[in-house]
């Protein structure tokens, strides 16, 4: 198969990780795979650069700008034209609309990906225009998958789940990396990873930070991410009781590196798809205290030690980090096994792999 992926940025990001999971994937089982970037070449490269050793080749239509769509569709109709794919991978709004304004031939088969339960209906309105054409869409969790279908008008026969998968192979190397040079060793480490917006709910954390911390001066919060609260958040770390404890360190690509060697993973989101940084945890065999939030309850199930509701959040995070070691250890070991069992990248590829196969036939 000819597979062609279309995706807003390559800037590292859980969509993106996960196009490029798929992408090297299926490139080993001996498809024609190429990915087209809708903006430029992204300033931090850890993705492209797996996609080159791969020679998985690359192909930017350099818009960064959303009044410059016309150009953009102009673009991907003719790179797609040149291509001649046999399947078409979307993901991330503007390409799912993008690929479908330009997808003109009907031989192709275009499938649109959904990762997050998007709260702008508005955008769903207006895929709903070109539902029709698609071969499917495919969504990361059954709470995605259950928002999405009826707001995009797509029939059952053609909405599919496929939840995101880990690398484990990633995680293995993660366990055995070194502490990097650049951070002060820690005792013991709460880490977040994620991007520095409301969605995420680092606000949240913070909040909870000094009742997490003090009277603990060995342990330490490591936030690692960028975003647009970056700025605000210096503000409240530096205005903190445990401003010393509390470390905003941005984008790290040794984060995976960073998370194993943690006491317990925070992650107070106010809304996901299917979480990768959460699956992550649980591969490496973390405790973790998250919220609610879609895929989640795929992923723990109703457990009452790790979820919980935004308002109770705080006292679930502190009431987990009074556990004794063995029992986050035993807490940690389940994770993993639910991963393993159930999540990995392998089987993530196969499930992509059989809908499109079915789709050609």
């Amino acid at each position: 198969m000819k597979i062609v992926f279309v995706i807003t940025e390559l800037e590292p990001g859980g969509a993106e990780r996960n196009l490029v999971k798929l992408a090297l994937g299926f490139n080993r089982q001996g498809h024609n795979v190429e990915v087209i970037s809708i903006a430029g070449r992204p300033t931090r490269t850890a993705l492209i650069d797996k996609l080159d050793q791969a020679v998985i080749p690359v192909h930017y239509l350099q818009i960064n700008r959303l009044w410059l769509g016309l150009i953009a569709i102009i673009r991907l109709r003719r790179l797609l034209k040149r291509l001649r794919p046999d399947i078409i991978q979307s993901f991330l709004y503007h390409a799912n609309l993008l690929t479908s304004l330009s997808n003109r031939e009907k031989t192709t088969r275009h499938f649109t990906g959904f990762r997050v339960r998007d709260p702008r209906r508005l955008r769903y309105r207006i895929l709903q225009r070109f539902s029709g054409r698609w071969a499917g869409g495919i969504s990361v969790s059954d709470d995605v998958e259950r928002h999405v279908r009826p707001l995009v008008g797509l029939h059952a026969s053609k909405s599919y789940i496929i939840p995101n998968g880990v690398d484990m192979s990633t995680i293995k190397a993660a366990k055995n990396d070194v502490w990097p040079e650049d951070i002060s060793k820690t005792v013991e480490s709460l880490v977040f990873i994620g991007r520095l917006d409301r969605q995420k709910g680092v606000d949240i954390l913070l909040d909870a930070a000094t009742d997490l911390l003090l009277g603990n001066q060995e342990r330490q919060l490591l936030l690692i991410g960028e975003g647009p609260l970056r700025s605000r958040l210096e503000v409240k770390i530096s205005n903190s009781s445990v401003a010393s404890q509390i470390h905003l360190l941005g984008y790290r690509s040794d984060a995976l590196t960073l998370l194993s060697k943690a006491k317990a993973f925070l992650f107070p989101s106010r809304w996901e798809g299917m979480p990768n940084v959460v699956m992550e945890a649980m591969a490496l065999g973390l405790p973790l205290i998250t919220t609610p939030v879609d895929g989640v309850t795929e992923l723990l199930g109703d457990d009452s030690q790790q979820i919980a509701i935004q308002s109770d959040w705080p006292i679930a995070a502190k009431r987990l980090l009074e556990l004794t070691e063995e029992e986050l250890a035993r807490i940690g070991a389940r994770n993993r096994e639910i991963i393993q069992a159930s999540f990995t990248s392998q089987v993530t590829t196969e499930s992509y792999l059989e809908i499109y196969r079915n789709a050609l036939q």
